[in-house]
């Protein structure tokens, strides 16, 4: 369904600090983190099996204009990143226990502007209440010769597009809109448990996923484990050359068992409702083009970006969707470490949904453009500029300008905020 003439706008504009490890060469191990090498305690624990990583993230933002609160406001989130190698630590070898732990807190709305799809998805994930620390990844990552990879157990799913080098980043890095960040499937959950292999022939990689189709984000020992169904996926991802660059195509495919709320029949008596629907189906293809690599490293630079995805409709309430754009590292010679991104996304909301709905609220399909900037200010503190305009879904949402200013020119994004890895 088409936005109507009587949506309103939001426009975003941000700014923010982002210390991230690893963002340029280390002269010696872990210069490029605030707090070094610890008198060389971490690389010691490092060469015995253990890594350890916390990155700090603070966002200041607020509405210029549009509907609700204008008022700016602080909040921020914390990522500790805890490994541990089985091969260092003398139990077998192609092994990885991995662990996430987040923890988010303050008042900033993550929804400015009566926007469905969430402006700073930082701040809306992990699920659940803000201001407690939850884990959302405690899985085995082990290697079986070279082309097999399986991980097995609890499973940040936003984790799974940390390489990617235009989606993902879950508000951190990148894009901060949920639509860049977390492309939403309305099948997979935020936080999964269950099992990936992944085959690796050139030049297809093929994935597998199992796992159960409820969000795992505050439930660490389910008494219901897969009582609602089962999710399976298969993706089949190609690399390679194409006009002397790196390409990429990937296609997934999503199936669930588990039963979703009729969409058509919300409003309706419960007495004329025909009940649940049965099962629900999700299938997206990404592209990906480099048009410059940084000389001698094959797949770093920058490119075109594109995904767009279908589903059945009803009782997924994302029927269709498409975004990309331009993006990734080195835009400038001069500062070959910085990254950028400039971004549009359409989301087609469930026709069926929509129906049921608009007799009481405006209720289109939401589209919004992003931009942003990101400054490598130091090995591990980024200063980040962010901008974004939003048609949201609810056409009763006034038009929308959030800004973001600094003192010192390190708070360069209302959407990410100050960041810093120790």
């Amino acid at each position: 369904m088409k936005p109507s003439a009587a949506q309103h706008r939001v426009a975003l504009l941000g700014v923010a600090l982002v210390a991230t490890a690893g963002a340029a060469q280390a002269l010696t191990p872990f210069d490029d983190r605030l707090s070094g090498d610890w008198g060389g305690v971490r690389s010691n624990l490092a060469d015995h099996g253990v890594t350890f990583e916390m990155e700090s993230a603070s966002y200041y933002q607020g509405l210029v204009s549009g509907s609700g609160d204008d008022d700016f406001e602080y909040a921020g989130r914390l990522d500790a990143l805890l490994d541990f190698d089985t091969g260092k630590l003398g139990l077998w070898e192609g092994g990885l226990l991995r662990t996430h732990t987040e923890y988010r807190y303050g008042d900033l709305n993550p929804n400015l502007g009566g926007a469905l799809l969430a402006t700073n998805s930082a701040l809306i994930l992990p699920t659940g209440r803000h201001e407690e620390v939850v884990v959302t990844s405690i899985h085995l990552a082990q290697r079986v010769g070279d082309r097999i990879n399986v991980l097995l157990g609890r499973i940040n799913a936003l984790d799974l597009l940390a390489a990617d080098p235009f989606f993902g980043g879950g508000g951190r890095s990148r894009l901060l809109n949920l639509a860049f960040s977390a492309p939403p499937s309305g099948i997979t959950p935020a936080v999964i448990m269950g099992a990936i292999v992944t085959l690796r022939r050139s030049p297809i990689a093929w994935t597998f996923m199992v796992f159960d189709p409820d969000d795992r984000t505050n439930d660490y020992w389910p008494d219901d484990f897969f009582g609602n169904g089962v999710d399976v996926s298969l993706s089949a991802n190609y690399a390679g050359e194409m006009f002397g660059h790196m390409s990429s195509v990937t296609v997934t495919g999503t199936y669930t068992t588990k039963d979703g709320v009729n969409l058509g029949e919300l409003l309706l008596p419960p007495d004329l409702q025909t009940g649940r629907q049965h099962h629900s189906w999700y299938i997206s293809v990404q592209f990906g083009h480099y048009l410059h690599e940084s000389p001698g490293q094959q797949g770093v630079g920058w490119g075109v970006f594109l995904k767009t995805a279908a589903s059945d409709g009803n009782p997924n309430p994302f029927q269709a969707s498409i975004m990309g754009g331009v993006g990734g590292k080195g835009l400038f010679v001069s500062r070959p470490n910085d990254t950028f991104g400039v971004g549009y996304f359409y989301v087609d909301f469930s026709d069926d949904l929509q129906s049921s709905l608009n007799p009481l609220v405006t209720f289109q399909d939401e589209q919004g453009v992003e931009a942003f900037y990101d400054y490598l200010a130091t090995e591990w503190l980024h200063v980040a500029a962010d901008l974004q305009y939003v048609d949201p879904a609810l056409g009763d949402a006034n038009d929308a300008l959030v800004d973001r200013t600094a003192r010192d020119d390190s708070l360069l994004r209302a959407q990410r905020g100050d960041a810093l890895c120790v």
